[in-house]
């Protein structure tokens, strides 16, 4: 029980400082912050496009944009290499530790699993070696003891699903959402490149 005690902090920490991160911390106004640095891209402007997201720093997709347009500033040719490289750092920033809840499950389902079979054995031991009048509290004691870890552990376990199933959730749309971005800048930045496009040749009769 108390070692799964010790995983039972564990996992709300893990829980309650990913949810801060992903959902307070990491997003922006998407909307806002994409038509900021496709403004100054469609000038070819990567300079001021990158002081663009300098304005929020700490955010998913400013931190993936600052690495994309430096790759773009340094001639940087493949736009899947390019936009992988700017995700590398910000996808470990946001799914980190959420695997971990997982493991925090199994580890205290296993464990409560330990303290229910110590409890059974302490059951069979007090059949064996008590009194008459002596085993009736000893088997509800150490019983109890056994159910108990059952049901501690699989709670532990159940929370800990929860908590994965709402952060791994909005942590893999918050990775989404930055890798669309960086493509319709990558796109953004190619289309300034071809430069505009002349008129269509009129059709002959």
């Amino acid at each position: 029980m108390f070692i799964n005690i010790a995983f039972l902090c564990l996992a709300l920490g893990v829980v309650l400082e990913r949810f801060i991160v992903i959902f307070f911390v990491l997003p922006i106004n998407e909307k806002t912050f994409t038509a900021s640095v496709e403004k100054y891209l469609k000038a070819g402007n990567i300079e001021a496009a990158a002081k663009a997201c300098q304005v929020a720093p700490r955010p998913a997709m400013s931190r993936a944009t600052r690495t994309l347009l430096g790759l773009l500033r340094n001639g940087y040719e493949s736009p899947m290499l390019a936009v992988e490289e700017s995700m590398m750092d910000v996808r470990s920033l946001i799914m980190t530790r959420v695997a971990w809840l997982w493991a925090i499950a199994n580890i205290a389902t296993i464990i409560g699993l330990i303290g229910t079979v110590t409890g059974l054995i302490n059951a069979f031991l007090a059949v064996g070696s008590l009194a008459a009048d002596q085993r009736a509290n000893a088997l509800a004691k150490a019983i109890s003891e056994a159910m108990n870890n059952t049901a501690f552990g699989l709670s532990i376990a159940v929370l800990c699903i929860i908590g994965h199933l709402v952060v791994n959730s909005k942590a893999s749309s918050l990775s989404e959402k930055v890798e669309h971005a960086l493509f319709h800048f990558m796109n953004v930045h190619a289309q300034w490149k071809k430069g505009p496009r002349g008129a269509e040749p009129a059709a002959k009769g």
